[in-house]
Protein backbone atom coordinates (compact mmCIF):
# COMPACT_ATOMS: atom_id res chain seq x y z
CA UNK A 1 0.00 0.00 0.00
CA UNK A 2 3.32 2.22 0.67
CA UNK A 3 3.86 2.12 -3.09
CA UNK A 4 0.47 2.52 -4.07
CA UNK A 5 -0.31 5.58 -2.32
CA UNK A 6 3.34 7.17 -3.04
CA UNK A 7 2.15 6.35 -7.35
CA UNK A 8 -1.19 7.71 -6.55
CA UNK A 9 0.12 11.55 -5.02
CA UNK A 10 2.94 11.68 -6.64
CA UNK A 11 5.69 11.12 -4.29
CA UNK A 12 8.60 9.94 -5.66
CA UNK A 13 10.11 8.99 -2.52
CA UNK A 14 7.69 5.95 -0.21
CA UNK A 15 9.96 6.25 2.34
CA UNK A 16 8.62 9.80 3.20
CA UNK A 17 4.75 7.76 2.82
CA UNK A 18 6.02 4.82 5.30
CA UNK A 19 6.92 7.24 7.57
CA UNK A 20 3.88 8.73 8.13
CA UNK A 21 2.38 7.29 11.52
CA UNK A 22 0.21 4.39 11.03
CA UNK A 23 -2.90 5.99 12.17
CA UNK A 24 -2.89 8.26 9.59
CA UNK A 25 -1.71 5.29 6.77
CA UNK A 26 -5.15 3.31 8.26
CA UNK A 27 -7.16 6.03 7.56
CA UNK A 28 -6.47 6.11 4.07
CA UNK A 29 -6.88 2.68 3.94
CA UNK A 30 -10.07 2.82 4.99
CA UNK A 31 -11.01 5.50 3.00
CA UNK A 32 -10.09 3.97 -0.11
CA UNK A 33 -11.28 0.72 0.88
CA UNK A 34 -14.94 2.02 1.11
CA UNK A 35 -14.36 4.12 -2.45
CA UNK A 36 -13.58 1.04 -3.70
CA UNK A 37 -10.14 2.47 -5.01
CA UNK A 38 -7.51 -0.08 -3.16
CA UNK A 39 -8.21 -4.05 -2.68
CA UNK A 40 -7.54 -6.36 0.05
CA UNK A 41 -4.94 -8.91 -0.96
CA UNK A 42 -6.82 -11.42 0.27
CA UNK A 43 -9.86 -10.16 -2.73
CA UNK A 44 -7.67 -10.82 -5.45
CA UNK A 45 -8.72 -14.22 -7.22
CA UNK A 46 -5.61 -17.32 -6.22
CA UNK A 47 -7.06 -19.27 -8.92
CA UNK A 48 -5.77 -17.25 -11.83
CA UNK A 49 -2.59 -17.33 -10.59
CA UNK A 50 -0.28 -19.61 -13.74
CA UNK A 51 0.10 -23.25 -12.09
CA UNK A 52 3.94 -23.70 -11.34
CA UNK A 53 5.73 -26.89 -11.96
CA UNK A 54 8.18 -28.06 -9.14
CA UNK A 55 11.87 -27.40 -9.82
CA UNK A 56 14.27 -30.00 -9.23
CA UNK A 57 15.76 -28.16 -6.23
CA UNK A 58 12.66 -28.76 -4.66
CA UNK A 59 11.33 -32.16 -5.39
CA UNK A 60 12.03 -34.23 -2.02
CA UNK A 61 15.63 -36.18 -1.91
CA UNK A 62 16.18 -38.68 0.35
CA UNK A 63 19.68 -37.46 2.50
CA UNK A 64 22.41 -39.66 0.48
CA UNK A 65 21.30 -38.04 -2.55
CA UNK A 66 21.75 -34.41 -1.28
CA UNK A 67 24.94 -35.30 -0.26
CA UNK A 68 26.07 -36.82 -3.17
CA UNK A 69 24.64 -33.89 -5.05
CA UNK A 70 27.13 -31.77 -2.51
CA UNK A 71 29.90 -33.42 -3.28
CA UNK A 72 30.01 -33.08 -6.80
CA UNK A 73 29.14 -29.62 -6.82
CA UNK A 74 32.64 -29.21 -4.36
CA UNK A 75 34.58 -31.41 -6.95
Amino acid sequence: MIFWLADRWGEPDPAKIAALPADTLFHWRAFFLKQGIFQRPEAEDISAAPSVEPSPATVNQSIDDQCAAVMRALM
